[in-house]
């Protein structure tokens, strides 16, 4: 595996391994810091750690960490980390994970509005699957230790406010699932390049991985994101910053799509060291922004080293708000306008604003929400995924189709449904997508299949285990002839009264 060495000793942080539980301590930070720990989700192609302080795609000891394929030498990505920003009255406030942290592990107390629970041991990250209630003894945790009284999200199934597994089980949007809760009040743990008074946020972080991703190997980050203290957060951004190695790190190119709500990045050469001949593409892509007017991405930009380097928290404040580190606005030189997307031709058609000279590339992507209230909460969801076509430059046209089907499955965990029900697909007749849409009254394991007149499986929708609720996923026809199609869902759920098996059919129709 391949390290930084030429990062300079600002933001290289190498980390220590202090526990067999991945605990681990940052060598230039306060030793009281300790308490660390990540976990890996490693459900579908890609293997990643996640972090209890908002990184994520980093291994220990300053490892690149996103492993795709898994298991394999090869890396798209050194490193991931939440941002945040928000001006606090006259002050600038930035909290981020940039190699380093700003956060801890612990939530921050609003009626004495100081951080606690960074020296607690269940302020760690927490990991549980549908496969193992009770655990697998390695990194997979009991769903007995979910921690719900942390703001875990778990299903109640008897109603009666008391978490009781197995009756009752942790929300699992996937085959393997992560929790942790972390805070921005501990200042000892900045660096002095970057350090603004804290914002007082405490972040419940939910990510999880499905073995059968449609489309795309893909990662799913669900920040929940609360204003603890007691100020007005006036222009709140919330972003993600990756630094993209594909493989080799000098090589790398980036792009943007307002319309996607996306940043990529692709291998500039058709041949990587690492990766070989048709190297992939990986991209971030923001799936919802609850609190935002639009519910979108407002800025994805591509920077270098050191042309457009942040040097400081007010660099990283205006570049969390879709402009330069120097403050002024990207223009796109072929319409001669502002824009918050740095970037956004398509290399794929060669036309447009493109990136060139490829070498080392940083991204960042987010939303801008307005004002957050005390104790308002901002819902900031983000994928991570990769894709690769049949050619560096096809990979980005493989990467954008599967934008869409990455982030389609959506449930509506307010309202569990009454019944199992499969629904008449809409539109019907259609040419090429159309969308299928089912209940589930009870958790289990579900597939989504479609079937030629013959018999013949021609697509796999679904395939893994939901929670109770409201689902919904596009079929593209595009491949396949005109013709009468079926579509079956089956559900397997397991609980104490024993094994349910259930199923549905219906009929599509492609014209074309």
């Amino acid at each position: 595996m391949k390290t930084k060495s030429g990062k300079s000793g600002a933001i290289a942080v190498l980390m220590i391994l202090a526990t067999s539980l991945c605990t681990v301590a940052f060598l230039d930070m306060p030793a009281d810091l300790r308490g660390l720990s990540y976990k890996h989700l490693d459900a579908n192609n890609i293997r990643t750690p996640v972090w209890n302080v908002g990184m994520f795609d980093r291994e220990n000891m300053g490892l690149p960490g996103f492993n795709w394929p898994k298991d394999s030498n090869a890396y798209a990505v050194y490193f991931s980390g939440l941002w945040i920003s928000c001006k606090a009255g006259d002050s600038i406030r930035v909290s981020q994970a940039y190699y380093s942290t700003h956060f801890r592990q612990g939530y921050f107390d609003y009626t004495t509005q100081t951080p606690k629970g960074f020296d607690d041991s269940l302020y760690r990250i927490y990991k549980v699957s549908p496969q193992f209630p009770n655990g697998d003894g390695q990194e997979t945790d009991p769903w007995a230790k979910w921690p719900v009284n942390q703001g875990a999200p778990w299903v109640d199934v008897n109603g009666n406010g008391t978490y009781e597994p197995p009756a009752d089980y942790p929300v699992m949007k996937g085959e393997q699932n992560l929790f942790c809760v972390f805070n921005d009040g501990y200042r000892d743990s900045v660096s002095a390049l970057r350090s603004t008074l804290p914002l007082r946020a405490e972040v419940h972080l939910y990510a999880y991985a499905r073995a059968n991703q449609p489309c795309a190997d893909a990662v799913h980050y669900e920040w929940k994101i609360i204003n603890k203290g007691r100020s007005l957060w006036t222009d709140f951004s919330a972003a993600i910053f990756s630094d993209i190695d594909l493989g080799t790190s000098n090589n790398d190119l980036a792009g943007t799509d307002s319309a996607l709500g996306l940043v990529y990045g692709y291998n500039g050469t058709p041949t990587d060291p690492v990766y070989g001949s048709n190297p992939p593409a990986v991209g971030i892509v923001v799936s919802s922004a609850e609190g935002h007017p639009a519910n979108r991405a407002d800025f994805a930009t591509r920077w270098r080293c050191p042309f457009d380097c942040p040097t400081d928290s007010l660099g990283h404040y205006r570049i969390m708000h879709g402009l330069r580190a120097d403050g002024n606005s990207w223009i796109n030189p072929y319409t001669n306008l502002q824009t918050k997307f740095s970037f956004s031709g398509d290399p794929v058609a060669q036309s447009g604003w493109r990136d060139s000279l490829p070498g080392e590339r940083y991204v960042t992507i987010g939303s801008i929400f307005g004002n957050v209230p005390p104790l308002d909460t901002i819902k900031f969801n983000t994928t991570s995924f990769i894709k690769r076509g049949t050619s560096n430059i096809n990979s980005i046209a493989e990467l954008k189709n599967c934008v869409n089907s990455v982030i389609s499955i959506n449930q509506n965990e307010s309202q569990i449904p009454s019944d199992f029900t499969l629904y008449q697909n809409y539109p019907n007749p259609f040419n090429p997508v159309t969308t299928i849409r089912y209940d589930l009254r009870i958790a289990g394991e579900v597939s989504v299949k479609i079937y030629n007149m013959l018999g013949k499986e021609v697509a796999d929708l679904a395939n893994g285990f939901l929670n109770a609720g409201t689902y919904e996923t596009t079929f593209d026809a595009a491949g396949l002839p005109s013709g009468v199609y079926f579509y079956r869902m089956e559900l397997l759920s397991t609980g104490i009264s024993g094994a349910k098996q259930l199923s549905a059919a219906r009929k599509m129709v492609i014209v074309k």
